[in-house]
């Protein structure tokens, strides 16, 4: 597989243009520094072990938004009996402090409670083709996006953006972005109503804040399936569906997967090559 600084993203055996070869899919922090080594590495039946480094150049051209969030009191007050119902550690406490723990330790574990799930990956690639992006929807925060929340002119916590929030109407159908199989249907914490889809190979998609789901852990969807509606569960002040992309279990930029251009040139070309030199 492939290491990036401490995090490891293992390798699939697959068959490129009938040859046998490994696919890993990886992803890169949006804080990664010039210091952090990437390196391939390679273990035989015997248990030795190769590596080797991947040289990379980090462009800086992009700059992620700031947005600064006043919390009303109704809100903090009505999230925080939501997250009580679901975590018996926050009960007794004010609505502020349920949400600065929420806004940390439960992100935090709700992070690598999702890593778990997108560790069950399929052997095989089953998405197709490009991503589908939710319709008659506009977008209302962007990835990596940093916000800062405010409480009566008091910061409550920080956090980074990890999707894309879309916004349609109440209740909006969410379907699923491309083919896989469904395995995690339910609520977690900050992403309220949550569907992950393995798309294979190490590839998932998240859906979440969902009023409802229509899919069940184990289920094969195909793209354009209905995976439920939008809501406003979770840590979110208005319906709308959160979407993410994730690779080994960490989150990638969504957009990219929209892209046809994007894919061609970073995934269908890169294995075309791949399958010449084999």
């Amino acid at each position: 597989g492939v290491r990036v600084g401490t995090d490891f993203f293992p390798a699939y055996a697959v068959k490129i243009k009938d040859r046998p070869g490994y696919v890993c899919y990886f992803a890169v922090p949006i804080d990664l520094e010039d210091t952090t080594s990437i390196t391939v590495v390679v273990e035989d039946r015997g248990g030795n072990t190769a590596t080797t480094a991947i040289p990379f150049h980090i462009r800086r051209a992009h700059t992620f938004r700031t947005d600064k969030l006043t919390l009303s009191p109704s809100f903090l007050q009505n999230k925080a009996l939501e997250f009580e119902q679901h975590d018996r550690r926050l009960v007794g406490k004010s609505p502020s402090e349920v949400f600065t723990l929420v806004n940390s330790q439960l992100r935090q574990e709700n992070n690598l409670a999702i890593q778990k799930h997108c560790a069950r990956s399929r052997a095989t690639q089953l998405w197709e083709g490009t991503f589908l992006r939710m319709q008659n929807s506009a977008p209302m925060a962007r990835f990596g996006d940093r916000r800062t929340y405010y409480h009566e002119g008091q910061v409550l916590g920080e956090s980074v953006h990890l999707g894309i929030d879309l916004a349609s109407t109440a209740h909006a159908t969410v379907q699923a972005a491309n083919h896989g199989v469904v395995v995690y249907a339910d609520y977690l914490g900050i992403y309220g109503n949550m569907v992950i889809i393995d798309h294979g190979l190490g590839l998932a998609s998240l859906y979440s804040h969902l009023n409802d789901i229509a899919v069940k852990v184990g289920q094969q969807v195909s793209k354009g399936d209905k995976l439920g509606t939008t809501g406003t569960t979770g840590l979110a002040g208005g319906d709308h569906l959160h979407f993410s992309i994730l690779a080994g279990g960490r989150f990638v930029n969504p957009i990219e997967w929209w892209d046809p251009r994007w894919l061609k040139h970073n995934i269908e070309d890169k294995l075309s090559d791949a399958a010449a030199l084999l």
